[in-house]
């Protein structure tokens, strides 16, 4: 019988674990590892599980946002344009990687804007920490693609072990059957 999806990973995961010296010998990256579970972590965030960082950073780059989406409001009620390029009149998305998108969005829309931000606080170091909120958000839930994250790592796993492992039966562990 084959192994549930939910399965899979985890035991290439540990079979990778099992044998890392050896596949890193045979191309494996010395980082390879990490990334997977990195990615695999995001995939579970992904299925609605979340870790109390991630829903930290989730708040704060939410409040940052929210700072320039007030200010907008209040310093430029008749400015369409800057509203739309910082939706801010919409509501504030809930899910993490909806926060995420707005976050990078409103910290490029910012950059753009600085000449005319400036004077109401919003200055290079507000969207340097909107940027870096975001980017420990994004570490958090795994990186921008974690699917894809993990098929790639998955090629590598399996590649190394193909060649490490040819005509031997630790491939087994290896090839998902």
């Amino acid at each position: 019988m084959g192994k549930t999806p939910a399965q899979r990973p985890r035991s290439l995961l540990d079979a990778a674990r099992a044998h890392e010296e050896t596949l890193q010998a045979h191309g494996l990256a010395a980082t390879a590892l990490e990334r997977y579970e990195n990615a695999l972590r995001g995939l579970r965030l992904s299925a609605g599980e979340s870790t109390p960082q991630a829903q930290v950073l989730v708040r704060d780059v939410q409040r940052e946002v929210e700072e320039f989406q007030a200010a907008i409001r209040k310093e430029f009620p008749g400015d369409e344009a800057l509203h739309l390029a910082f939706r801010a009149r919409e509501r504030m998305p809930r899910g993490a990687r909806e926060v995420l998108a707005l976050g990078r969005l409103v910290a490029r829309e910012a950059a753009a804007c600085a000449p005319r931000l400036i004077k109401y606080g919003l200055n290079a170091a507000t969207v340097k920490h909107l940027d870096a909120l975001c980017e420990q958000l994004e570490g958090e839930l795994g990186g921008a693609d974690p699917v894809s994250d993990a098929r790639a790592v998955e090629q590598e796993i399996v590649s190394a072990a193909r060649r490490a492992f040819l005509g031997k039966p630790e491939l087994a562990a290896f090839e998902g059957k």
